[in-house]
């Protein structure tokens, strides 16, 4: 089972890309080569192909990079799936991921910052979709510190927010009220409810 991501980028045309571009491509490096693994195309629609216990955390990643831009957000799907077929690029893989995650449904992007979830599994699909549902009431309110410390608490897991602080060059107890008001802890439990769901569904239904 893997897990294709894909954004539609809410506003793009107001920003110069220069703006976002860089970083976002950065991040989408750590997780291979494009256009295999992931692609920008259109100037506001991004693919990225993930294992798909990781799809949860790094969807919330990318939503916050576009957070910190003012104007900017982005609508985000998760398909959870096979992969039946690799072509020279991601938009031309073929599989229930590639189905799933609707990066083809509609040629207009989206006017809300919407985040949804899809898989061979409708039971689990409407209740995670319900807790994406509440999470987005926090996310799409994340000023741009929030999801600043929110994209640096995903990238680096292994500092501390001393060590985010110095970075950053703020007191500590900034980064924690900051990811105190982007409710981040409660997403580090959703990211966990989510890998031990996908675990418990796998072993049901198999390669989903």
């Amino acid at each position: 089972m893997i897990a294709i991501i894909s954004g539609k980028i809410l506003n793009a045309w107001k920003v110069n890309p220069n703006v976002w571009l860089f970083k976002l491509k950065q991040y989408l490096s750590s997780f291979g080569l494009p256009p295999l693994h992931w692609e920008i195309f259109g100037g506001n629609a991004l693919l990225l192909k993930v294992a798909a216990q990781d799809a949860l955390w790094t969807a919330i990643c990318i939503k916050a990079i576009f957070r910190q831009v003012p104007d900017l957000d982005v609508a985000l799907s998760i398909g959870l799936g096979t992969e039946e077929q690799t072509g020279s690029s991601l938009r031309n893989g073929a599989g229930t991921a590639y189905d799933y995650c609707n990066w083809q449904a509609e040629e207009r992007i989206p006017k809300q910052a919407t985040f949804a979830l899809q898989s061979a599994d409708p039971s689990f699909d409407r209740q995670f979709n319900l807790l994406l549902d509440f999470a987005l009431v926090s996310m799409n309110e994340w000023s741009v510190l929030e999801a600043e410390i929110v994209e640096l608490s995903i990238i680096f897991p292994e500092k501390s927010q001393q060590e985010i602080a110095d970075w950053l060059r703020i007191r500590q107890s900034a980064v924690s009220q900051r990811r105190k008001r982007a409710h981040f802890d409660l997403l580090v439990q959703l990211n966990q409810y989510y890998k031990n769901e996908l675990t418990t569904i796998t072993e049901v239904y198999g390669p989903l």
